[in-house]
């Protein structure tokens, strides 16, 4: 005997296997990361509050942008889908464009487009969200001047050259 919960769950195991999008998997990874690292981070007591917080504001806005870029890209997919369908006259390979087109587009959207504006939008958005509009915490870059050249002294791996010792170490000495 089947009980109702056993026939919705096949109902929605059979219904998922047959139009199984890469969209659903990837909506479903990117609400459970978006709600379950910021809480797990924040739960973290040994971390110190501000690393704290800054992690778990860029884990849900991560999981928001990666939201809403899936749907986003999505629905481009599905128009390009039936424009290549049509001008290539295979109407009847649609879903398999489309199933294809899709998984490349999460794919790429994830690579690509989340990064980039996670990585722009994070800063921002914490300082206004935290009230910080100190422009003092923002350290000015370093400019050579236009006059003096660097030499191969003042580099990093000048340095690390000039002291350079061929000699091998056994044990691990430093």
């Amino acid at each position: 005997m089947i009980t109702p919960f056993q026939k919705r769950f096949k109902d929605l195991c059979m219904k998922l296997g047959k139009n199984n999008d890469a969209l659903y998997g990837a909506l479903t990874i990117a609400a459970s990361k978006g709600i379950l690292r910021p809480t797990f981070t924040m739960m973290d007591k040994k971390q110190e509050k501000n690393s704290r917080t800054y992690t778990a504001f860029r884990e849900g806005l991560t999981g928001a942008v990666a939201f809403c870029s899936y749907l986003v890209t999505n629905k481009g997919v599905e128009k390009l889908a039936h424009h290549i369908a049509q001008n290539t006259n295979k109407l009847d390979k649609l879903p398999q464009m489309k199933s294809t087109l899709s998984l490349i587009s999460v794919s790429l959207t994830a690579l690509f487009i989340i990064p980039w504006i996670c990585n722009y939008a994070t800063k921002p958005l914490l300082d206004k969200i935290q009230g910080n509009t100190n422009k003092s915490s923002i350290t000015p870059k370093k400019t050579l001047n236009k006059t003096s050249k660097p030499t191969f002294q003042s580099l990093y791996y000048g340095k690390m050259y000039n002291n350079f010792n061929p000699g091998m170490r056994i044990g691990g000495g430093l």
